[in-house]
């Protein structure tokens, strides 16, 4: 019996645990970024942030959940706020929320690869983020960057010689508690 029981505690020791982080508007932003003819268009960034990151150091249960509010786009340059929360761009009343669920997360020490499938303008598209972990000791709070591209013309939103190029570049920076 007391042999069972040795058993038994070494394997719970050498589990791993996961770590649970609450994302939220407070620590973490979400931006992008609209180039045209090379040169930046317009940037903006979605204050109205939620969601919750499990990382597994260790195993393959890592995930990420995140909901962003559309009718809190903030711009660079106040004239685009209201033209881009419009029906003629993002459409935030018949499109409230976006939202990103991740499907796999590769941990690599300080960097991970994030695959999962990013709902936008009523769309759902598989999207990848790159992520490098800042500052994420074990236990304690976690620091990341992460950043992706994706085309407008994927997800039914305007793009053109005149609106602006189909691609966007992505960020999303934050500390989580």
């Amino acid at each position: 019996m007391t042999v069972a029981w040795i058993l038994l505690l070494a394997a719970a020791g050498t589990a791993h645990a996961t770590e649970r982080y609450t994302l939220d508007s407070t620590n973490t932003q979400v931006s992008f970024v609209i180039q045209h003819l090379g040169f930046q268009l317009v940037s903006a960034r979605f204050p109205d942030i939620n969601g919750e990151l499990v990382l597994d150091r260790a195993g393959t249960r890592s995930r990420v959940d995140v909901t962003v509010g559309i009718a809190s786009l903030e711009c660079s340059e106040a004239r685009w706020n209201e033209r881009l929360r419009s029906a003629q761009w993002l459409d935030a009343a018949r499109y409230p929320q976006m939202s990103y669920h991740s499907s796999q997360i590769e941990v690599q020490d300080e960097h991970a690869i994030s695959s999962g499938e990013l709902t936008l303008h009523g769309i759902t598209r598989a999207v990848v983020l790159t992520v490098t972990f800042l500052d994420c000791p074990p236990g304690g709070g976690c620091q990341f960057a992460a950043h992706g591209r994706i085309r407008r013309s994927e997800f039914g939103l305007p793009h053109g010689f005149w609106s602006g190029g189909d691609q966007v570049e992505i960020a999303i920076s934050g500390r989580t508690h």
